[in-house]
């Protein structure tokens, strides 16, 4: 008979748990004219998700151009994350490193600093089994102290965890919770079925067009790119979330989907990554939050148009926020 590990209780010593009922932000990583990170700016969109009442940051995702900096960049920056806001937020570091060796590496490095939890995606380069995958995650597990959460994200690495394989290493106690980020509701929905039974364990989309849907079909909250602008909306949504409120929660959502326009503003010759970096930076220079837009060499670069556009989204968000209802909300049963 396999014995299931308690997640919530199983943290290790000193690590925050994840937040459940909870709102993740995956931060930028603001940069100065040079490029190097701008610590400074770093520190103020600490505060500013803080501030809002988010629940923690998701530090060196794929929203914080982690695989764009150095080892040493990328140390630095969770380094600070540590010093200004570890205790009073959940710290999860993303491992951008793809080969078990080097991910094995990157981890350890990052847990010295003292992480609440450790993003780990599935190997790239290779399209490797479930079995094989469960052998990365075991590998990486096994070398440190901090919880890991596995990272589901097959248009980055070319391969899917199943939902077999989620429940399998979430019953032993490999990783503690997934970020799911497919964008696949049903497939959302099979995860789910697979590990309700696993005490403690933490299900979070990444798929921002339907956080309401993702936790009404069983996951605990989000870790959502727009947060990084718009907080209130996002602690808000999770607030009704938590209450049962689904009606007002579907009014917040719909609310975000028409502020995720922000994402939609083409940039001649970039990647679509390139342009949410340049979007996300321009609408937190234009809130007073990061000194600079810049991004990571060869992105292209935010341009005049850019900037008129986020002034635009930036109104709608005042108009949008006037129209948040705080009022407390009473706690109901999932339908």
């Amino acid at each position: 008979m396999t014995t299931l590990v308690d997640h919530s209780t199983n943290r290790g010593a000193g690590h925050l748990p994840l937040p459940n009922p909870g709102l993740l932000v995956p931060v930028v990583t603001p940069l100065l004219p040079s490029g190097e990170p701008d610590l400074a700016s770093f520190d103020r969109l600490l505060a500013f998700g803080i501030d809002a009442g988010v629940d923690g940051f998701l530090v060196l995702g794929s929203s914080g151009e982690a695989v764009a900096l150095s080892a040493d960049e990328r140390y630095q920056v969770a380094a600070r994350a540590r010093a200004h806001c570890g205790g009073r937020a959940h710290l999860m570091f993303g491992v951008v490193a793809h080969g078990t060796k080097d991910a094995g590496a990157d981890a350890v490095r990052l847990d010295g600093i003292g992480p609440d939890s450790l993003l780990v995606t599935a190997p790239g380069g290779f399209a490797m089994s479930q079995r094989e995958i469960a052998g990365h995650f075991r590998a990486i597990a096994a070398r440190v102290d901090t919880p890991v959460v596995a990272y589901e994200v097959p248009t980055r690495v070319g391969v899917s965890l199943s939902a077999e394989l989620i429940a399998e290493l979430g019953g032993d106690g490999t990783i503690i919770g997934v970020k799911d980020s497919s964008g696949d509701l049903v497939r959302g929905r099979a995860v789910s079925e697979a590990t309700r039974h696993l005490p403690g364990f933490v299900r979070y989309t990444g798929c921002e067009q339907c956080i309401d849907g993702a936790v009404l079909g069983g996951y605990d909250g989000a870790i959502a790119g727009l947060a990084n602008v718009f907080p209130e909306f996002h602690v808000e949504l999770v607030r009704r979330l938590a209450a049962g409120d689904w009606g007002g929660a579907s009014a917040v959502q719909g609310m975000i989907m028409r502020l995720l326009d922000l994402y939609f503003h083409p940039l001649e010759y970039a990647s679509f990554s390139a342009q949410f970096f340049a979007v996300v930076k321009e609408a937190l220079v234009q809130r007073g939050v990061i000194a600079h837009a810049t991004t990571s060499p060869p992105l292209i670069q935010s341009d005049e148009s850019v900037r008129a556009h986020v002034t635009k989204i930036l109104r709608l968000g005042e108009e949008l926020a006037a129209q948040l209802d705080h009022r407390p909300v009473a706690a109901a049963p999932r339908p």
